[in-house]
């Protein structure tokens, strides 16, 4: 049997970050110029390959690796893989830009460990340089493939519940050139919402929005916080008992 299939690289920790299955794994990208794909393990093909100086980071961290799957969305900017060695099964994410790297820690060492167990992967490590993080997988599969509306129901309960704790987690005053430019957004975003709406509201209630956006600009120091961005089902991970909240590189001001 071939070591990715001995391994705990199981199926069922396919979907963290929302990723494809491996059995739709696409081929993958060519290496990005100056980055080098060296690195393989026994049985590799070429969509399970790391690049070199990131290899030999993940390996810092985790030992030795006897299975590495290529995780990533169908987009050319998403870089992810699935991971599992001696010390388990791990995703190992690099970011497209440094700012989604930035907001990701950020949310990783602030509001995540106020989720819960289980609630939400674990960040092992990070690196700057590689704009790179490693994460624990965790159980259950994208919350859009359930069926049962019921238990969509009682998914969905539990993830507000961690939405409301993630917000809480990450709460606080904006310095001033942030607030004017949350403001400014809110502003300036206002009346494609209110199209977007359409028929929910009425003349009355969209004016009733109107006027207390116009008054935004003078309400000085805001308190405010930060919230998801990304609040799809497909980061909604189900088990069929408890979800989990993935995905915090789009994490805004509001």
């Amino acid at each position: 049997m071939p070591p990715c299939a001995r391994s705990s690289c199981v199926r069922k920790h396919r979907h963290l970050l929302g990723h494809q299955p491996s059995h739709r794994i696409r081929p993958r990208r060519p290496a990005r110029r100056g980055v080098t794909t060296g690195y393989e393990v026994p049985g590799m093909t070429e969509s399970t390959r790391l690049p070199s100086p990131l290899a030999s980071w993940v390996e810092r961290v985790l030992g030795p690796l006897d299975c590495v799957r290529d995780a990533s969305h169908a987009r050319d900017n998403s870089q992810v893989w699935r991971v599992a060695g001696r010390t388990g099964d791990h995703y190992v994410k690099v970011a497209p830009k440094p700012i989604l790297y930035t907001r990701e820690t950020h949310a990783y060492r602030v509001a995540v460990p106020q989720l819960g167990h289980g609630n939400a992967p674990v960040l092992r490590d990070s690196s700057a340089e590689l704009l790179a993080l490693i994460l624990t997988a965790v159980d259950g599969e994208p919350l859009k493939e359930e069926e049962s509306p019921a238990r969509r129901r009682l998914a969905h309960r539990q993830a507000g519940q961690l939405l409301r704790r993630f917000h809480d987690a990450m709460n606080g005053l904006l310095v001033q050139p942030d607030a004017a430019r949350v403001v400014e957004k809110t502003v300036a975003g206002l009346d494609k919402h209110l199209t977007a709406a359409g028929d929910h509201l009425s003349t009355a209630e969209a004016d009733t929005l109107r006027h207390l956006v116009s008054m935004l600009s003078g309400c000085g120091p805001l308190p405010a916080g930060r919230r998801h961005g990304d609040f799809w089902e497909r980061n909604l991970l189900w088990n069929g008992r408890r979800c989990a909240l993935i995905d915090f590189e789009r994490i805004v001001s509001a």
